[in-house]
């Protein structure tokens, strides 16, 4: 096997990472993906953190000698044994040994706060959903998965505050790919939020233009001199079916000829509570994502066969 392409998808806790993954899932399929959830590199557990005052966001509670080997092991084709933190009690398990695949997704609250992890991946995507969405997601998530109760997970948000704003955010500086949800009405459904993708510098454009409808915007702005331009693309949460299917078929079509056989049937999809619904202003945003990893697939196939 050539060497894995390693995405990264960072941010802060309950912005949608483990959501935005699962389309990634679906669409490459289990076989071609390998996952490595950065919280299992904290250094101390929920009661240590506890006892010392520190969050799981602070730097010192984080084992960053040991994530930095472990993932440069694995971009390098290599298996590793890793650590698994237990978000149910906070404890950490046993070890469990990972072997690489075509496609590495390692996630979390710091896949670019060193210069070391960022030079290991080909793709990065920061989620950075509007405030009150990203704290209803987080209370909706702890209540539901890890035994919090909503004033224990609120008071939790305000203590993390600080952390959030000096390590979390400012990574997002660092991101191939910025997304963003937001309300488009004043109501919160969570299936139709408006989403904001933002490319930076560091990729060249892609012609958008086939993917252009009355829901989709597209523009793009200069930033840093000789860099390439900044593309916005902003999807409208109200986007109706008939026109997300076509904007999907539209995507799709641009994946390459080597990605023909992909299963794009299952993005989009999103637990809201106990029910799961579809998205499309999400399954356009992972759809979008997957085609700059089946560019990043193309050139890496391209440099072999030559």
């Amino acid at each position: 096997m050539h060497r894995p392409i390693m995405v990264a998808v960072g941010g802060d806790s309950g912005t949608g990472k483990t959501t935005l993954c699962a389309g990634l899932h679906a669409i490459f399929g289990p076989e071609r993906i390998a996952e490595v959830c950065l919280d299992d590199y904290h250094s101390l557990d929920r009661a240590q953190r506890a006892a010392v005052g520190l969050t799981a966001l602070n730097p010192r509670a984080n084992d960053f000698a040991t994530m930095e080997e472990d993932l440069w092991r694995i971009a390098h084709g290599q298996t590793i044994e890793k650590p698994v933190y237990d978000h149910r009690d906070g404890t950490f398990g046993a070890r469990e040994r990972l072997e690489a695949k075509p496609i590495v997704i390692v996630h979390g609250l710091f896949p670019l706060y060193t210069r070391t992890l960022r030079s290991l991946f080909d793709v990065s995507v920061w989620l950075d959903p509007q405030l009150e969405l990203k704290i209803a997601w987080k209370i909706q998530r702890d209540l539901a998965q890890r035994g919090y109760t909503e004033p224990g997970v609120r008071a939790e948000i305000a203590r993390r505050q600080a952390d959030i704003d000096a390590h979390i955010s400012p990574q997002q500086a660092h991101a191939d790919l910025r997304v963003r949800f937001s309300r488009c009405a004043p109501e919160v459904d969570n299936a139709r939020l408006d989403a904001q993708i933002v490319k930076g510098p560091r990729f060249r454009p892609l012609d958008y233009a086939h993917f252009a409808s009355r829901s989709t915007h597209l523009r793009q702005t200069s930033e840093g001199e000789g860099s390439y331009p900044t593309t916005v693309i902003e999807l409208d949460g109200d986007i109706d079916d008939e026109t997300a299917r076509a904007v999907r078929a539209e995507i799709v079509g641009h994946l390459g000829w080597r990605h023909a056989g992909l299963d794009v049937d299952g993005v989009g999809r999103f637990s809201d509570g106990a029910r799961e619904r579809i998205s499309h202003p999400l399954a356009l945003a992972q759809l979008l994502i997957a085609r700059r990893i089946c560019l990043v697939l193309d050139e890496l196939a391209d440099a072999i066969a030559a």
